[in-house]
């Protein structure tokens, strides 16, 4: 018995004055440290499904790559769509990449919910018609940023406003009658500003939401983190409002 007892003491531990020592471990005398250690537990994910369509027809894009956070490659179907499975929580950076499409950058907070991220791509023609409606050129070594602003049936939210900060050429939106100058969601339009020529690096997006409605960081919710930029890319980000 005096063993055993012995053995208890020691196991437990004691402090002088007769209380169970801390020793900062599950099962050591103190409360506070009885959290099980959950590190080893799954990682909670979220299905993400990522919809790329043609800017002048609206029509899904097949055949074109996308790289989830994970390094997992899917290739969209007829419908512009590729599905994954990623980590919830934090933010996502989903690469595409396809004949005739330029190098995009899909961000954003991840969220808890499975989500749907459609956008329209940027092509080399797209953008070659519209700087040459605007009588603009793309500065080299730069890097563009499309900033979606929608409600959340994915209809624009006409009237918002959005800003980078960082230097860039003048933004442009597409109108019913084309591009035009300008960085406010038009009616009639397309629910996206393009700020080109954007030097590389970590930029932050800030939108103003039209009267009346709030707006949020598309799918997470709360502020845009501050979203990467690299040379040759357009990197998408997209806000929802609602009144």
């Amino acid at each position: 018995m005096r063993l055993l007892l012995l053995s208890a003491t020691f196991v437990v531990g004691c402090t002088g004055d007769g209380k169970p020592a801390d020793t900062g471990v599950l099962g050591d005398g103190d409360p506070s440290n009885n959290t099980p250690d959950d590190s080893n537990a799954p990682t909670e994910t979220v299905q993400a499904e990522v919809v790329l369509l043609n800017a002048m027809t609206g029509a899904g894009v097949s055949g074109i790559t996308v790289q989830a956070p994970s390094g997992e490659t899917g290739t969209t179907g007829s419908d512009g769509s590729a599905a994954f499975e990623i980590d919830a929580g934090g933010t996502f950076e989903f690469r595409v990449n396809g004949n005739g499409v330029i190098d995009h950058l899909l961000f954003g907070p991840t969220g808890d919910e499975d989500f749907s991220f459609p956008t329209f791509v940027a092509t080399e023609s797209l953008v070659d018609s519209v700087t040459a409606s605007l009588g603009t050129t793309t500065a080299p070594e730069t890097g563009m940023i499309v900033v979606g602003i929608d409600y959340e049936d994915f209809s624009p939210a006409v009237g918002a406003t959005a800003s980078i900060g960082s230097t860039h050429d003048s933004s442009w939106v597409i109108g019913p009658m084309g591009a035009t100058f300008g960085n406010a969601i038009p009616a009639g339009g397309m629910g996206a500003i393009i700020f080109p020529s954007v030097p590389p690096g970590q930029v932050s997006v800030t939108v103003v939401p039209p009267s009346g409605a709030t707006c949020s960081a598309y799918p997470g919710g709360g502020q845009m983190p501050n979203s990467p930029v690299f040379m040759n890319h357009v990197t998408v980000v997209t806000f929802h409002c609602r009144n």
